[in-house]
């Protein structure tokens, strides 16, 4: 009788561990989106030590909830393999795989850094982190880098920082264009001579539906000095060309560690980021319209009542008319930050409550690819969603019915042996 009372114990904290999942406030995550569901991974818990995350876990965007009341999920078998913070993650054209890339890495086991292998693959179906094979070019460490995708599977990832000393945290700063192609696992760097921007790190990046990289921000030039907001890096994916733009508008604050989302009728949205060192920056959040030319900066007039502290080093998902900003690291007291934030990008508004839309059904695929993280398509019974990139993209009701088969038969059996041994 005790060991069974032993076992119904376990199962249920085990099952409410993973209903009920709280986690700790984080900085330099990734967030992606799949299937109706923001998952989270990587990132760093513990400004005061090396304490890092390696959970992965999600918001379910098929259902309503509130900001001060979040149901995260935890995966259990979603652990990912090491230790890693300020990379980035891309999702595949089918929404099955995470391409998790680059950052500082370290051994779950012995916490020493290592960089030996830079990409690690998260299969959505089985729930399996790999380390694929990739070919080509030699794939160089990098840090502070953000990836897109485009609608062919190619990852591009600008520039970013190769961080050569890990006592002091310096190294260089890069301005080279990599590519990962995700059908052949290719790694390629651009052999490119013309107009090649300043070195570039912790800025916003942002695929066009016309495969036009936006580049906005972050650190730059080998004196580490932070971009001006105004002066826009341009690469074109269709020639491998790179070109600038001197933006007009409102006066936006340099800055770096900022999120960025794309709308599906070409504005970026920017929230968040810092100064080089850690104070608040103005406005905290703009717009940048890229239908006009030159792009033009603004700053929506609702946009400052009840706006969420200043915050840096967190993420932003667009998922229909909501940009997601999760954790991060607050400017005023530099704890790091466990809340969501919602901002309606169709009001222009702070809410406090997630709504989701009734999804569409739709019997074609939308074309997938062009934003800072672009899960693509995928489909059979098709919903249509935004992804943190802004765009309409189609995902199946396939993989998520398989995850939560999985679960219901896991729960179903936990709930007939409680019943049995009773």
């Amino acid at each position: 009788m005790y060991f069974s009372l032993k076992f119904i114990f376990y199962v249920i904290f085990l099952i409410n561990s993973i209903l009920c999942y709280d986690p700790p406030g984080r900085f330099a995550h990734n967030s992606v989106i799949i299937n109706n569901r923001l998952l989270i991974l990587a990132g760093w818990e513990n400004r005061s030590s090396d304490q890092f995350t390696y959970e992965l876990f999600y918001l379910d965007l098929s259902k309503s909830f509130d900001n001060t009341d979040l149901p995260w999920t935890l995966i259990p078998d979603g652990n990912l393999p090491v230790y890693t913070w300020h990379s980035t993650a891309i999702v595949s054209l089918d929404n099955s795989t995470i391409f998790q890339i680059g950052g500082f890495i370290n051994n779950k086991h012995t916490l020493d850094y290592d960089f030996s292998k830079q990409v690690y693959t998260y299969d959505y179906p089985t729930s399996k982190w790999n380390t694929p094979s990739i070919i080509g070019d030699n794939i160089p460490p990098r840090q502070q880098m953000k990836g897109v995708i485009d609608n062919l599977g190619i990852i591009y990832i600008f520039g970013g920082v190769n961080t050569t000393n890990l006592t002091t945290f310096t190294g260089l700063i890069y301005n080279d264009m990599n590519t990962l192609d995700t059908s052949s696992m290719t790694w390629k760097t651009l052999s490119i001579s013309k107009n090649l921007p300043l070195p570039n790190s912790d800025y916003s990046a942002s695929l066009l539906p016309n495969g036009i990289i936006v580049y906005i921000g972050g650190q730059e030039s080998i004196d580490w000095t932070l971009a001006n907001m105004k002066s826009i890096k341009l690469f074109d994916t269709k020639k491998l060309e790179w070109s600038y733009m001197n933006a007009t508008g409102d006066d936006v604050d340099s800055r770096w560690l900022f999120s960025s989302v794309l709308t599906p009728d070409g504005y970026i949205i920017i929230f968040g980021g810092c100064t080089q060192i850690y104070t608040s920056v103005s406005p905290n959040l703009a717009v940048l319209d890229t239908n006009k030319s030159p792009y033009e900066w603004s700053i929506p007039s609702n946009s400052k009542a009840n706006s969420p502290p200043s915050i840096y080093g967190h993420s932003a998902n667009l998922y229909f008319n909501y940009m997601i900003i999760t954790f991060g690291c607050y400017v005023d007291d530099q704890l790091f930050n466990s809340q969501v934030y919602l901002y309606n990008i169709a009001s222009n508004k702070w809410v406090t409550s997630f709504n989701p839309p009734v999804p569409t059904t739709t019997s074609t695929s939308t074309s997938p690819g062009t934003g800072s993280t672009s899960p693509g398509t995928s489909g059979t019974s098709i919903d249509t969603s935004i992804t943190s990139n802004g765009t309409s993209i189609t995902s199946t009701s396939t993989l998520t019915a398989k995850k939560s088969l999985k679960f219901a038969i896991g729960l179903g059996i936990s709930i007939v042996v409680i019943v049995f041994l009773l």
